[in-house]
């Protein structure tokens, strides 16, 4: 496939960048992370953050259109991906993970991109440790308006397939937008599965939203003090205008929200290009010379 707007040849460049591979020990779990440019030690080290059953992968594209000016690392949160389970999970442990990665690469203070459900645990780590995180970019999060908004998250059973082709047929985005890029959709599809003896299922832990859903976390999220960005889709069936008014409480720090055209919740999926285009954009503005 070749788009006449080059996106595919942009897209192959990037993953054609490979990461450097490593597991990283967090409270006794593994996590899989992935690294680009971390050599680079003068550089300033930016984390990124996926969203809630998604994995290390979903960033293969488009970290390495950062990585000429930042050292870049990503990983999987615990339950999720290829990092290791644990026997109960919360959000507090995953900022944990974050700031685990963030001392490991010596990035401190890290700048911190997070996608959808990866921005709370990342928020909640600024807050935790401000002299470890110096900003945070949120990417179309639901951000909870109330102590109760976001707490029950779905915990549908297991499901097996007789084989990988199969399983990554079956492979869907909640919300399924309207545009997401085939081949993107294609990669993070292909890692998002893994064989058992049951036969090939998704990676993430399906327990893990028990543990969640019995988690108060709403009031760890005020009072940021380190600048936050915002990016969210410009039909986002996720970030609502009560979850923006509720970002701005939380983040006095909060700047101007930039809308990425044609994109609903997905922006990685929908919208690559632009959402890079707009983080460079946000990362070239040194918000740390303003507090």
């Amino acid at each position: 496939m070749q788009p006449q707007d080059g996106t595919e040849q942009w897209l192959q460049r990037n993953w054609a960048d490979r990461p450097e591979m490593f597991r990283l020990d967090v409270e006794g779990a593994e996590i899989a992370c992935h690294g680009w440019n971390l050599q680079a030690r003068d550089l300033p080290g930016v984390i990124l953050v996926h969203g809630f059953r998604a994995h290390v992968h979903w960033w293969d594209h488009i970290a390495p259109a950062l990585a000429d000016r930042y050292r870049v690392a990503a990983f999987s949160f615990s339950g999720m991906g290829d990092s290791d389970r644990r026997p109960t999970y919360s959000r507090s442990q995953y900022a944990r993970e974050i700031l685990g990665l963030a001392a490991a690469l010596d990035f401190d203070p890290a700048i911190v991109v997070a996608h959808s459900f990866g921005a709370i645990p990342s928020l909640i780590a600024a807050r935790s440790a401000p002299d470890r995180i110096s900003r945070v970019i949120v990417i179309d999060s639901a951000i909870p308006a109330s102590d109760d908004e976001g707490r029950q998250i779905p915990t549908p059973p297991p499901r097996f397939y007789p084989d990988e082709e199969n399983a990554v047929s079956r492979f869907r985005l909640i919300p399924p937008g309207e545009w997401p890029h085939p081949s993107v959709l294609a990669h993070i599809a292909q890692h998002s599965v893994g064989r058992t003896a049951e036969g090939w299922t998704w990676k993430f832990d399906p327990d893990a939203a028990a543990s969640l859903n019995e988690e108060n976390y709403r009031g760890a999220m005020f009072d940021i003090p380190v600048p936050v960005d915002m990016i969210r889709g410009e039909h986002s069936e996720i970030m609502t205008p009560p979850r923006v008014a509720a970002l701005r409480e939380m983040a006095p720090s909060l700047g101007r929200e930039i809308i990425i055209p044609a994109s609903h919740h997905h922006i990685l999926i929908e919208q690559p290009a632009s959402l890079c285009a707009a983080l460079n954009a946000l990362l070239a503005n040194d918000r740390m010379l303003q507090i």
